[in-house]
């Protein structure tokens, strides 16, 4: 036997114990299942018993009822008894009825004081309104005072177009970063769609759950019809108690009594009813009128919220300009040491920017619009000081820095 003939015979061999392993797993799947449907027997078999112990029990208490024809007499005592008992509740009625009508009083005397109770919150809503009113005055004086600074703003703006490219360039940098996020987001939705699946899988096992809980419920059937058959059963035992009718007469009566007591305790329940709808729809104005209220609170917090970042804003615009005007000084200052002289900057920016015209045309007749060399002086530090940018559109903060 060469090697190829060993080889072909080992292949064979392996593929037969393949076989055998995989036969062995198969065996072992179906013993798993015949175990499966072995226990499932059991319980169907478990289950038949029940059933069978409870027609053994019911058997029993057909026996029972066939017994109880034997004590009707002990029975028409007892609804003797009934009837005393019937006319002590008849009495302990007429209690209740007291009660609910007192009830119905302290119901008039809450109703009265929510209504009492609205009135107040409409009186706090009309106050809260007025001082919204005035918020809304605090605002259009800060809007002027704003719009004042804007003003003076807008003619610092002039050479704002270089800020404007570098916040250009740090758009297109953002831009790559919200390309990252996106990325990010497809990474989430992959995982949302993993998430998913699984929730699926959880439907197919709650599929199978009701597929079981239907074989309880044919097992639920069974035993209706059991208790059918008792049904029929106490049909017998209640023919026995037509020989109680005329006791039964008596109760009706009694029990007739005790409706009408009901149906007076049900006439007071339903005015008690009527009465808490009231005391709801108070309630509920009540509710309205305090989330009007809150609402209220809230554009009044919103309206000082507004103030004070306007207030802030003025601050803030108030700071730039004297600093635009201080390093403006400064440059002053830097022209006016190189230069040997002092520039006057008292008359207004438009007659500055013609000055230098008129100082070459007429230098004789318009003395006051050249520079003048005066000795030196401090410049002014205040708000006062104009803005010899506005002839030119104006500067932007922070553009000296």
């Amino acid at each position: 036997m060469n090697f190829e003939s060993m080889t072909l015979l080992s292949q064979k061999v392996e593929g037969v114990l393949g076989t055998v392993r995989a036969l062995r797993e198969e065996n072992a799947k179906l013993k798993q299942q015949l175990e499966s449907v072995v226990a499932q027997a059991e319980d169907q078999k478990n289950l038949l018993e029940a059933a069978n112990a409870k027609i053994a029990d019911c058997e029993a208490a057909l026996n029972a009822r066939a017994n109880q024809a034997a004590a009707q007499d002990d029975a028409l005592n007892e609804k003797n008894n009934a009837i005393e008992a019937l006319n002590g509740q008849i009495n302990e009625k007429n209690g209740i009825i007291d009660a609910l009508n007192a009830q119905m009083d302290e119901k008039n005397g809450i109703i009265d004081a929510l209504n009492a109770q609205i009135a107040e919150k409409d009186n706090v809503i009309e106050s809260l309104n007025g001082q919204i009113a005035e918020k809304n005055g605090a605002l259009d004086s800060e809007n002027a005072q704003i719009n004042e600074k804007n003003n003076i703003i807008d003619s610092l703006n002039g050479q704002i177009a270089e800020k404007n490219n570098v916040i250009d360039s740090l758009n297109g940098q953002m831009n790559e970063k919200n390309g990252i996020i996106d990325t990010l987001n497809g990474q989430m939705d992959e995982k949302n769609g993993i998430i998913d699946a699984l929730n699926g899988q959880m439907n197919e096992k709650n599929g199978i759950i009701d597929a079981l809980n239907g074989q309880m419920n044919e097992k639920n059937g069974i035993i209706d019809a059991l208790n059918g058959q008792m049904g029929e059963k106490n049909g017998i035992i209640d023919a026995l108690n037509g020989q109680m009718g005329e006791k039964n007469g008596i109760i009706d009566a009694l029990n007739g009594q005790m409706n009408e007591k009901n149906g007076i305790i049900d006439a007071l329940n339903g005015q008690i009813a009527e009465k808490n709808g009231i005391i709801d729809a108070l309630n509920d104005q009540m509710n309205e009128k305090n989330n009007i209220i809150d609402c209220l609170n809230g554009q009044i917090a919103e309206k000082n919220d507004v103030i004070d970042n306007l207030n802030v804003q003025v601050q803030s615009q108030g700071t730039e300009i004297a600093e635009a005007q201080s390093k403006f000084q400064q440059l002053l200052s830097t022209i006016e040491t190189e230069l040997g002289t002092e520039i006057n900057i008292n008359e207004p920016a438009a007659e500055q920017a013609e000055a230098p015209v008129e100082q070459t045309s007429e230098p004789a007749e318009a003395p006051a619009e050249q520079p003048a060399v005066q000795p030196a002086a401090q410049p002014p530090q205040n708000d006062d000081t104009p803005d010899l940018f506005a002839s030119n559109g104006g500067s932007q903060p922070g553009f000296f820095g």
